[in-house]
């Protein structure tokens, strides 16, 4: 739990064991929040006067201490809050995705440093209105909402080697995309994922679409979905 009196955070599952403290430096609004082993990220979002948005605080859960490191990279400072990015921890860095253009960056929060940005390599690319990423055993998976002559699909990929070259593992079934639509626009515009182990959990930002559909990824390369 962030907010500008205080930083709480549990690391126990029943979330039973609660540590409180200080908050950043920097007051936030939206920002970027992730664990990436014993540290505790927070980016973007600044919007007190004088505040750089881009700004990028640790929180070392050995030393209990904050400090600032490198900020953002500048081609995402007109997106810097967490409702226009898509992220995910994989081996033991963030990795952040711009949700409409699927450009990519990577932070080491050991080395402070941002390294980008990266181009998905997708060949549907063209027909691709919306990107979100995950993890799954260590491995980067994209799920991207795509229209295809004037009809939205949702199709699944995973990350390989350190060029991101994707390859396509699954599409949802149009039964399931329809879940996904508002039902006063009839259309859906915007999606975002969680993992879970090799459970990828899609549902829509539109305030009034409920639905959520789960997709589990089998251990080779196929994929299985349900609502």
């Amino acid at each position: 739990m962030l907010s500008s009196s205080r930083f709480s955070f549990s690391s126990d599952p029943l979330n039973l064991d609660w540590h409180h403290a200080d908050p950043p430096l920097v007051w936030r609004q939206d920002p970027i929040v992730a664990r990436v082993g014993d540290f505790v990220v927070v980016a973007g979002g600044g919007c007190d006067f004088g505040d750089e948005p881009l700004a990028v605080e640790i929180y070392d859960l050995k030393t209990r201490a904050w400090r600032f490191c490198d900020s953002m990279p500048g081609n995402i400072r007109d997106s810097p809050a967490s409702s226009w990015l898509s992220i995910a921890v994989a081996a033991e860095k963030l990795i952040v995705a711009e949700k409409s253009s699927g450009q990519m960056h990577s932070f080491d929060p050991e080395t402070n440093s941002w390294c980008g940005p990266f181009d998905l390599r997708i060949g549907e690319a063209k027909s691709i209105i919306d990107y979100s990423i995950g993890c799954s055993n260590n491995s980067l998976i994209v799920v991207a909402l795509c229209r295809i002559k004037n009809v939205e699909r949702v199709k699944i990929w995973r990350g390989v080697g350190d060029e991101f070259e994707c390859e396509e593992i699954g599409e949802m079934p149009l039964e399931y995309v329809a879940k996904l639509k508002s039902d006063s626009l009839g259309e859906c515009n915007s999606i975002n994922v969680r993992v879970g182990g090799n459970i990828v959990y899609v549902y829509s930002d539109m305030w009034n679409v409920e639905e959520v559909v789960a997709c589990e990824l089998w251990a080779a390369v196929g994929v299985g979905g349900g609502a």
